[in-house]
């Protein structure tokens, strides 16, 4: 059992949610955040790292005046200018600026803040698309406990909004349960159908005949659906084959989901530059916001944890 699974009740309604900027992403990142603190009644955090001189970005090679300081007060500035037009929609918002690398000071604010949730954009208009989708995005999700929402380059600005279904894609070799009750909770929270996938990857004899490999994936995710769920959710169970990626993305556009919720399973060799794991994928072009679970692996055997390696989407 995951050690998320106590928590789940938290992470479905959080009562602060921290929000990291880069300060040009503000206009589509803070209608999300508005959308789940008003679900949840909660607070939020506005967090922004004034990177060290020496990892500043560079245009056109020339070395740029840098003044810390400047860009202390300039960030402090907005953020609070932003925070005040929060807080007239009657949502309490608080700043935090601090010097550092991004990971850093957002794990730092994470942590000291008791925040349970943290929404992260994953592109932004000065260049760093890939720099915080690859460098920032991939660590946090290896160190920080509880759920990462990111909002990728193809999220529909009224996905939070209007959210009929939320889309879980469960591995049923991973530690599935918490994620699936987050999943279930959040459904539950925006009156939404929550769509258990199970993805059966491309194989000679599910090929020619998936209808075994479906049944028994079917009894599994019915499995995750509490007896008492029915009185309060509304949950649907479905099989693909196919690719994992490519499944999940097609049930998210086909769903038009609101969210879509992954239970990852990210040890440090999968997250290495080039390896592009399914989470990974899946983040860039979802057409919705994912929120990230990390899940921790009990000790499995060793062929189920070859394919849990393979494949760091664990449900």
């Amino acid at each position: 059992m995951s050690l998320h699974f106590d928590r789940i009740d938290e992470f479905v309604a959080p009562a602060r949610i921290a929000v990291a900027t880069d300060l040009t992403d503000t206009d589509y990142l803070l209608p999300y955040a508005i959308a789940q603190a008003g679900a949840s009644r909660a607070s939020l955090i506005l967090v922004h790292a004034v990177l060290p001189h020496e990892s500043s970005p560079m245009e056109g090679g020339a070395a740029p005046y840098y003044d810390p300081l400047r860009m202390d007060r300039d960030a402090r500035l907005m953020l609070e200018g932003l925070a005040r037009s929060v807080r007239d929609q009657g949502i309490d918002c608080a700043t935090a600026v601090r010097h550092g690398f991004v990971p850093d000071v957002i794990s730092e604010v994470v942590r000291n803040s008791s925040a349970e949730r943290l929404i992260l954009g994953t592109h932004g208009r000065r260049g760093l698309k890939k720099f915080v989708l690859g460098s920032v995005a991939r660590q946090l999700l290896e160190v920080i406990e509880v759920p990462v929402c990111t909002v990728g380059p193809r999220a529909h600005k009224d996905t939070m909004t209007q959210m009929a279904t939320i889309l879980h894609p469960v591995s049923l070799g991973g530690m599935h349960q918490a994620s699936a009750a987050l999943a279930l909770g959040i459904g539950r929270q925006f009156g939404a159908q929550v769509l258990l996938l199970h993805v059966v990857p491309p194989a000679p004899a599910a090929t020619r005949n998936p209808g075994p490999g479906f049944a028994v994936a079917a009894e599994q995710l019915n499995q995750l659906i509490p007896a008492d769920a029915v009185s309060w959710a509304r949950a649907e169970v479905r099989s693909a084959h196919g690719s994992a990626v490519a499944e999940i993305l097609a049930a998210a556009e086909e769903t038009r989901a609101g969210l879509i919720v992954l239970g990852v399973h990210a040890p440090a060799h999968s997250w290495l530059p080039g390896t592009e794991p399914a989470a990974y994928k899946i983040l860039v072009s979802a057409p919705c916001p994912v929120l990230s679970l990390r899940v921790n692996p009990s000790p499995l055997a060793p062929d189920v944890e070859r394919d849990r390696e393979a494949s760091p989407v664990s449900g």
